[in-house]
């Protein structure tokens, strides 16, 4: 049985937006939302809520994007 995690976590990031994040995201997941942008200064912070085989693998991609704040990760324990 293959683990699966629920992540949940706070994208602040500049020259983004959520058509751009979840198009990244897509392959690595599934259940994927992105909400609207929450200004701050030149920057948006971006909710981010996914299910995913491989967190490490979100994280680091998502760190390219912009800095990763806020995160909590837990077993998906409904499969």
């Amino acid at each position: 049985m293959i683990t699966k995690y629920v992540l949940e976590f706070v994208l602040h990031a500049k020259d983004s937006s959520p058509k751009i994040i979840k198009n990244a995201l897509a392959e690595f997941g599934s259940d994927l939302t992105v909400t609207d942008c929450q200004k701050q200064a030149e920057s948006c912070n971006y909710q981010v809520n996914m299910l995913t085989e491989d967190p490490t693998l979100v994280f680091d991609l998502c760190s390219q994007l912009g800095r990763i704040r806020s995160v909590r990760v837990h077993e998906n324990h409904k499969l």
